[in-house]
């Protein structure tokens, strides 16, 4: 993979693979509507980093997810290294190494799996959390 050199850039939606295994549908609607009304330019960029030569989707699965719907190829993006990204270096590493096996590879991936935000929190927060207490004293 080429070196990024712009920390704000255009990435193919596709080259992108979710650090998330999970999409909490509260905060998609909020997003699909944007899309809905004209108001998608004014959504942040998504945040992204390399993990083991790939391109990571780090913050921002909802706002990626909708543009895949829309039909976008490309999503504006913020590329920060993982040093620079806060919260567990290594929980990032371990979903995204494990991603793979849960059949996640692209954002399109994640289609059927939009859950309603109580069962998000018990789902994707209790794993990592859960993951946190077990590998991270």
């Amino acid at each position: 993979m080429s070196k990024i050199k712009q920390k704000i850039q255009w990435v193919d939606l596709l080259s992108l693979r979710p650090n998330n295994w999970f999409l909490n549908q509260a905060k998609l609607e909020k997003v699909q509507d944007a899309w809905r009304n004209g108001r998608s330019h004014h959504l942040p960029p998504v945040l992204i980093t390399t993990i083991d030569e790939e391109l990571s989707l780090i913050d921002g699965h909802s706002r990626a997810f909708a543009a895949y719907e829309q039909g976008q190829t490309h999503i504006q993006a913020e590329y920060q290294t993982l040093a620079e990204i806060g919260g567990s270096a290594a929980l990032y590493r371990h979903i995204h190494r494990q991603s793979s096996v849960q059949g996640i590879h692209t954002i399109a991936d994640l289609a059927r799996r939009i859950l309603p935000p109580d069962e998000h929190q018990r789902r994707w927060s209790g794993y990592c959390n859960d993951w946190l207490d077990e590998n991270e004293t």
